[in-house]
């Protein structure tokens, strides 16, 4: 979807449960373009309340818990304009889906 996001001026930004080393080794391995944050502590995670409440176990040697899997588009005001979950912490929205909220609200 890089061009769709190119096209409309999106930046992406990403946000993980994964150590800034473990994201850096990931950046490298797959060659993502995109700002990617570490939120081990689930700070940013809780402040938008999407804790996966299912995940109590968290991963030996990792996170305590995982983010439930989100997309959003926010505007240039900051606002949150969309927002689409996932159950399945395997799966993100699908690119048709985001393609037509990027339509809807991006224009």
């Amino acid at each position: 979807m890089r061009p769709e996001f190119d096209q409309r001026g999106v930046h992406i930004v990403t946000v993980s449960t994964d150590t800034p080393e473990a994201i850096k080794a990931g950046r490298v391995k797959h060659g993502l373009q995109a700002t990617m944050l570490a939120d081990p502590n689930l700070e940013v995670t809780d402040k938008f309340g999407l804790r996966n409440q299912g995940m109590h176990s968290g991963i030996p040697g990792g996170a305590k818990a995982l983010p439930v899997p989100t997309s959003m588009l926010v505007d240039s005001q900051g606002k949150i304009v969309w927002l689409d979950q996932s159950e399945n912490y395997q799966r993100r929205s699908d690119p048709d889906v985001v393609k037509a909220a990027l339509v809807r609200y991006m224009g």
